[in-house]
């Protein structure tokens, strides 16, 4: 079953029929999850924006779209990608991992450097969050844009990284 949202939060909009869908491929090897089920209100209640989140099963992150890392956090744990349509989209890996002050994450990516779809952002310790006692799941979060029609969650929830479809984004041109 399809988890369609029409716009963010309660906001509807008119499909309009100059579109294009953009499609997020899966983070990692994992259980995609609807956004909602996520144990933090920050993702769960889309206060940032809406997406899919992945129960990982790898410790290796790629990227879901093609764009520039407009940031990479200081703590290696959060990554954002901006589009060259200029639509962003963070990668969280795990929940309150700032806290961990990058122990466990690695990447060799900066702010600015370009990523192709598919491309590795990270690699994580998921025994060391979870021994820390933090949440491994990965929320992938459509910040808000005007160009966004809808989100739809794919329905498949077993996912491989870099080859399944996770979430369809239809867009306005």
């Amino acid at each position: 079953m399809s988890n369609e949202r029409k716009g963010f939060g309660d906001q509807k909009r008119e499909q309009k029929s100059d579109t294009v869908e953009l499609m997020l491929s899966a983070v990692t090897d994992g259980e995609i999850i609807p956004i909602e089920e996520v144990q933090d209100d920050l993702f769960s209640q889309k206060m940032i924006g809406d997406g899919y989140a992945i129960k990982p099963s790898s410790e290796i992150v790629y990227a879901p779209v093609s764009g520039k890392l407009i940031e990479v956090a200081d703590a290696k744990h959060a990554y954002y990608i901006e589009t060259d349509g200029g639509l962003k989209v963070l990668i969280h890996i795990g929940i309150d991992t700032l806290l961990m002050n990058g122990e466990g994450f690695q990447t060799s990516l900066r702010k600015n450097d370009r990523v192709e779809k598919g491309a590795q952002l990270a690699t994580f310790d998921q025994k060391l969050i979870s021994e820390k006692g933090f949440n491994t799941v990965i929320p992938v979060i459509v910040l808000e844009h005007d160009s966004v029609l809808s989100l739809e969650t794919l329905p498949e929830k077993k996912a491989i990284a870099r080859e399944t479809d996770a979430l369809k984004i239809t867009l306005t041109r």
